[in-house]
């Protein structure tokens, strides 16, 4: 829930003043080592964004985040399959988004307003998978972890 907040501040947009929170967003995700490995330029917002959101083999990544919930979510007894079905259903959306239809402007660049459909479709994304969330970790709290059942006690006797 905290990286998709995190991914949410990029995809609104970043400026020179806020540029700083690329670098930020991989060291909270412990991707700084795998983002220069694999990019070797300067921080750019595309490249943050896909280590962090659709790197399929980065721990740390979103993809890879909610590909391995769902495999393990499927794999518990009683789980609720519409449940199960939000999630693939956001993981899918989330393969599909196509990175390079975003268009951030760098530093110091004019703002052209090309960047606006793809930046609300990845926000629409992470708003919703932001809302998802919250609601499947409290399914799985009430199914596996509701202590409201007691057993009675005997004391003494």
């Amino acid at each position: 829930m905290f990286s998709v907040r995190q991914l949410r501040e990029l995809a609104a947009g970043i400026d020179e003043e806020t540029w700083s929170v690329l670098e930020y967003l991989l060291e909270v995700a412990d991707s700084s080592i795998t983002y220069r490995s694999r990019y070797f330029t300067t921080l750019q917002p595309l490249a943050v964004l896909d280590v962090l959101m659709a790197d399929e083999s980065n721990p740390r990544a979103l993809n890879f985040q909610m590909a391995h919930l769902s495999d393990l979510y499927s794999k518990l007894p009683r789980h609720m399959p519409d449940d199960l079905k939000a999630i693939e259903h956001a993981l899918l959306r989330l393969r599909a988004l196509d990175l390079e239809r975003l268009n951030f402007p760098l530093p110091g660049g004019r703002r052209t307003g090309a960047e606006s459909e793809g930046q609300l479709e990845l926000d629409q994304l992470l708003r919703f998978v932001e809302n998802l969330l919250p609601s499947w970790a409290d399914n799985i709290s009430l199914t596996y972890f509701n202590h409201a059942r007691t057993l009675a006690i005997s004391i003494g006797g």
